[in-house]
């Protein structure tokens, strides 16, 4: 009976950016009033939109935006800034539809460039983010924020030569760029490469000391490494900083691991307070009753998890019946 660590991809945000200015170099023209104040007011509608969506008022932000590119509609940055707001309301194909505007606008914007491929990876379009990306960092090689996002995309698509060696490039523009550093570590984690995880992780500590995500990675690299007191500390340091169900199950399989039932319990109870339909923390505090020959108690988390994690309840049933099924057997 084995206890389930969850092992996901940390720091892996997306670096889509909102633009404030993009400087075009733009020929002489004769001032036109008209067309000025058309320009200032969708720009007051620019600003108002991209205030919006600050405040999480994204049917606003997207309503003051598509007013200001429909006053304006050669307004490459406000396209790209409609098209980021899109992204955040999770419509992508809208955002998508912006980016291409923004970029049809000026050939040149890596800003949207990276944007748009962002939205491709974010509908499961990989190809096309990955493409996006490369064209995003043809136009600017030192865009350390599109490699990062080009890493992150070969991750999703189980490309990990590929993408470790995006983030390297990244970091050796930018030095401090922690999302990075954990991308990195999860990646080196997952392959079992855990010393090259944890020295990439411990440089993510030093630049974000107060980051969880930071502690959550070292937990898991030295966790899988065997280093269970190690691992209980950063989960602990983690904790401290932020409140996270798959810490604590974590925690909890690593106190597991130690014989320490009485603190894995209370770690997998913690994880299903605050995720109730989290079937991996439901089946592991199953299992550690089992082990403890507390059948009713495991039979209870069997009850809770079929409504929501069928499959990993009825391999969680098959254990609490399999002395009884191998008993009849030799019968």
């Amino acid at each position: 009976m084995h206890a389930k660590v969850t092992n996901r991809l940390v720091g892996g945000c997306l670096a889509v950016v909102a633009a404030v200015w993009l400087a075009v170099s733009v020929k002489a023209q004769t001032p036109n009033p008209a067309v000025d104040t058309a320009m200032r007011r969708a720009e007051r509608l620019h600003e108002l939109g991209l205030r919006r969506a600050g405040q999480g008022r994204y049917d606003d932000a997207v309503a003051a935006l598509g007013e200001a590119v429909r006053i304006s509609p050669d307004y490459a940055v406000a396209h790209n800034d409609l098209g980021y707001v899109y992204h955040l309301s999770g419509r992508y194909d809208e955002a998508v539809k912006s980016y291409q505007e923004a970029i049809r606008l000026h050939e040149g914007y890596a800003l949207a460039w990276n944007n748009l491929g962002m939205a491709y990876r974010s509908s499961g379009d990989y190809r096309n983010a990955v493409a996006s990306l490369r064209r995003a960092l043809k136009i600017r090689p030192d865009y350390a924020a599109a490699l990062y996002n080009l890493g992150n995309t070969y991750y999703k698509m189980r490309l990990k030569a590929e993408a470790v060696e995006s983030l390297l490039n990244a970091i050796s523009l930018d030095r401090a760029y922690v999302d990075a550093y954990i991308s990195l570590g999860s990646i080196y984690t997952e392959s079992g490469s855990y010393v090259a995880a944890v020295e990439a992780l411990n440089k993510a500590a030093a630049l974000r000391p107060n980051s969880s995500a930071v502690y959550r990675g070292l937990g898991l690299a030295h966790q899988k490494a065997g280093r269970l007191h190690d691992a209980i500390a950063d989960y602990r340091k983690a904790l401290s900083l932020s409140p996270d169900a798959e810490v604590w199950n974590n925690l909890g399989v690593a106190f597991d691991m130690l014989g320490m039932r009485g603190e894995a319990v209370e770690s997998y109870r913690k994880a299903v307070g605050l995720k109730p339909d989290y079937g991996e923390a439901h089946y592991n505090l199953a299992v550690t009753h089992l082990r403890a020959g507390e059948r009713d108690k495991a039979l209870r988390q069997y009850a809770i998890m079929k409504g929501f994690a069928a499959e990993l309840a009825e391999d969680l049933f098959g254990l609490i019946n399999r002395d009884r099924i191998l008993s009849a057997a030799q019968k």
